[in-house]
C-alpha cells in the first residue's frame, strides 16, 4: 500500500492484532492478494538505521507468509517493545499475527 488514504481506511475499519512488539490492522481487500503497509514511527525508533531494520525484517515475514494470507490489506505498526528486541522474537511475533489472520478470515 502506498496511499494515505489506504492506511486511513485500514486503521478505521480494520480488524485490530496486537502484542507486545506489533499493532497490527487487516482490512479485506478487492485485490487477489494480500498487501502490506508499514508504519514505523520515528519518535519510538529514532534513527532511521532501527526503523529500517525494524522495516526489513516485517517485509521479509510477510514475504515469506503472503501465500498463506487471504486478500487483504495489512498495516504493520512497531511498538517501543520492538526497539530492544531481539530478531527472532519479532519474527515470532508477526509469524503468530499470519496465523491469526489465516484462520480468522
Amino acid at each position: 500500500m502506498h496511499q494515505p488514504a489506504e492506511f486511513r481506511d485500514v486503521k478505521r475499519h480494520g480488524r485490530k492484532f496486537s502484542d507486545a512488539f506489533f499493532s497490527l490492522s487487516v482490512l479485506a481487500n478487492h485485490e487477489a492478494h494480500a498487501r502490506l503497509g508499514l508504519s514505523v514511527a520515528t519518535r519510538i525508533f529514532g534513527t532511521a538505521v532501527a526503523r529500517n531494520r525494524i522495516k526489513r525484517l516485517a517485509r521479509e515475514s510477510f514475504r515469506l507468509n503472503q501465500h498463506s494470507l487471504p486478500p487483504v490489506d495489512v498495516t504493520v505498526s512497531a511498538r517501543e517493545a520492538a526497539r530492544s528486541a531481539k530478531p527472532v522474537e519479532l519474527r515470532s511475533s508477526l509469524d503468530e499475527h499470519w496465523k491469526s489472520i489465516t484462520k480468522k478470515w
